[in-house]
């Protein structure tokens, strides 16, 4: 190919070219190497071709087509701003919807007043297991899918997100082997707490990675829709039909299952549009290659999530119903960080609003500013994250004043048992410190979710690695010491340090953004 051959390929590929640095940039894009550019075109290296290539297209040498920029549709910044803030909430309304129905009428999909402690114990035990089992292989189906869905392959998107539930949930099920040997050889725990632990670990992690498959086709609505009919069978097979609570929970979750992939396979064809197969899908060995840093980063997450509770309730220390077994339920200490979940959930939205404005204006950003300019363009992109961490500053304090609000409210509920765990020291404490925690991990959130947007997988798994061990260590040393309690500890200290990690990270992303800019989209 001549260089005006190829000159006329780039300006195809770009149209008017910003400047020389944009047109060596396309040059790499069509794989040409410095030993090409001398070889071929007689040019030192690709810098000096491109500068020729800028050259005979300012003589006007290349013929170019402009395309008109899309009408950019008149959006109310406010109405932008709450749907944006409500998109971000919205996996908290089902919580908060068992929260409601569990005050009202008692019952929730995986839980009721009424159950015996043994019960709620291996259904905490069934919960936290599926929820971090399932963590790392809902990121990895989420991520792949959404990568061919960006690039219009819907049908592999489905394919590819069928095929890796159907590998997770093998996975999950072959991990029970050795969990149920395990427990045979040394006693762990009753095989009546087992079997129940069992059977929610399933039911609850096939729900997880359906609602990854709804998560990946946007709609999340059906978070909802699914939680309220679930809690509608729940309540019919405890109030019309008089099940125990837990036969209750049992048809709850299992409905949930029903539904949600009822709904995600539904979305899926309509997605593929009813085409065939894709033609040569990708190996298993890619698969796994490609999700392997997203799948880490999921199991880190999850396990961080659950870390001071697994640790709080592994100990007698302090303890006045001194456990059993060495897996006992706190509900005080649960109860305490349930209702800190609140600032989190406030939160979110506003998190949810920051990195959708940042990936929105990204790419506007880039386009208005030379590229010999980009001391311009990283010093905007640091401003504007600076002014989006305030404003999430300012919805921490207010996050913090609703939780206590709904913790005052909750004390004037005319139901004694609720009233006594409240007032327990137990539980304020832990309240108090669960509620800081939660502050500093949303804004950790803030940063990884930064980092994801831009690649940097590595660093966010590095950081939740960090964390995660700094939220075991202390709140395991403090909680063996002191109070069991006390493992809430770790909580605040290793969401503190994951802040603090995950946002020297951000930082450094930010000081080189141009560069990550191109290297990530």
């Amino acid at each position: 190919m001549t260089a005006d051959a190829l000159g006329q390929q780039v300006i195809d590929r770009i149209g008017i070219p910003k400047d020389a640095w944009e047109i060596a940039a396309q040059l790499e894009v069509l794989g040409l190497r410095d030993d090409d550019a001398r070889s071929i075109h007689g040019a030192r290296d690709l810098f000096d071709l491109a500068r020729g290539i800028e050259r005979r297209f300012r003589a006007g040498q290349y013929t170019f087509v402009v395309e008109g920029e899309d009408p950019v549709p008149y959006v109310n910044s406010v109405l932008r701003f709450v749907r944006r803030y409500f998109a971000g909430i919205v996996f908290a309304m089902p919580m908060a919807l068992q929260a409601a129905t569990m005050l009202i009428w008692g019952y929730g999909i995986w839980g009721a007043i009424d159950l015996e402690l043994s019960q709620g114990s291996a259904i905490a035990l069934g919960f936290i297991a599926s929820y971090i089992v399932a963590g790392g292989f809902s990121q990895s189906i989420v991520r792949r899918g959404l990568f061919y869905l960006y690039q219009k392959e819907e049908v592999l998107a489905r394919w590819t997100a069928l095929r890796g539930w159907w590998i997770a949930l093998r996975a999950m099920l072959a991990l029970l082997i050795p969990a149920l040997l395990a427990n045979a050889l040394f006693r762990i725990l009753p095989w009546s707490m087992v079997i129940v632990a069992t059977a929610f670990y399933v039911g609850l992690g096939i729900l997880w990675l359906n609602w990854s498959l709804i998560y990946l086709v946007r709609k999340s609505h059906w978070f909802l829709v699914v939680t309220a009919l679930s809690l509608g069978a729940v309540l019919i097979a405890a109030k019309v039909l008089h099940l125990a609570p837990i036969a209750a929970n049992a048809v709850g979750v299992t409905v949930a299952d029903v539904l949600s992939f009822g709904a995600a396979s539904w979305q899926l064809r309509r997605l593929a549009r009813g085409r065939a197969e894709p033609v040569n899908p990708p190996r298993l060995v890619v698969l796994v290659y490609a999700t392997s840093r997203y799948f880490v980063y999921g199991l880190l997450f999850n396990a961080f999530l659950f870390a001071d509770r697994v640790i709080a309730w592994t100990t007698p220390v302090g303890r006045l119903d001194f456990p059993p077994y060495p897996f006992w339920l706190s509900v005080r200490y649960e109860l305490a960080l349930d209702l800190a979940l609140v600032v989190a959930i406030v939160m979110s939205g506003m998190v949810e609003v920051a990195i959708e404005k940042f990936s929105e204006e990204l790419i506007p950003m880039e386009k208005g500013i030379r590229s010999d300019a980009a001391a311009d363009f990283i010093d905007a992109n640091r401003a504007a994250y600076r002014r989006r961490g305030y404003g999430l500053a300012v919805f921490a304090i207010i996050a913090l004043a609703v939780a206590a609000g709904v913790f005052m409210a909750l004390q004037r509920v005319s139901n004694p048992v609720l009233h006594e765990a409240l007032m327990a020291r137990v539980t304020m404490s832990v309240f108090a410190a669960a509620a800081i925690g939660y502050v500093f991990f949303m804004f950790a959130v803030r940063h990884l979710l930064m980092l994801l947007t831009t690649s940097r997988v590595d660093d966010a798994v590095r950081s939740v690695a960090i964390a995660l061990a700094v939220n075991i260590a202390v709140g395991f040393v403090c909680s063996r010491f002191f109070n069991y309690a006390a493992a809430v500890a770790g909580l605040v200290a290793g969401a503190a340090v994951m802040t603090l990690v995950a946002g020297r990270a951000v930082r450094r992303t930010l000081d080189d953004l141009d560069y990550h800019y191109f290297a990530a989209f």
